[in-house]
């Protein structure tokens, strides 16, 4: 018997019947479904999550600056409209960000369907 590096735990080396066994598992994963047996395989996820946009960070930071700018003016436009546009990117990334979640719980939920069925 061996120990596993990374997990400590005491590792039995497989028959040859599983590791046939093993190895159809593996094959049909492959065929079933490509990209989990690719992320399996390498570790890393099919698709990162997307970046923040550059046009919501822009109108973010731009709002951040309008409303600074408005300080000094009590009743200020220039501080209602920063906020408003700070508003809009910060929502807008999320809106993205939701949809991108949501298109992944989607491919998953389908992919496993596929499995079971």
């Amino acid at each position: 018997m061996a120990t596993g590096l990374r997990t400590g735990r005491i590792v039995m080396p497989l028959s040859d019947q599983e590791r046939k066994v093993l190895q159809e598992l593996e094959r049909e994963l492959f065929i079933q479904d490509p990209a989990l047996a690719k992320q399996l395989e390498t570790g890393i996820p099919s698709e990162p999550a997307p970046a923040p946009k550059a046009l919501n960070v822009i109108a973010a930071a731009l709002g951040l600056a309008l409303i600074l700018l408005g300080i000094p003016i009590h009743p200020s436009p220039l501080g209602l409209l920063g906020f408003t546009l700070m508003v809009t990117g910060i929502v807008s990334q999320w809106m993205e960000h939701r949809r991108w979640a949501e298109r992944r719980r989607t491919e998953q939920r389908r992919a496993r369907s596929r499995r079971h069925a």
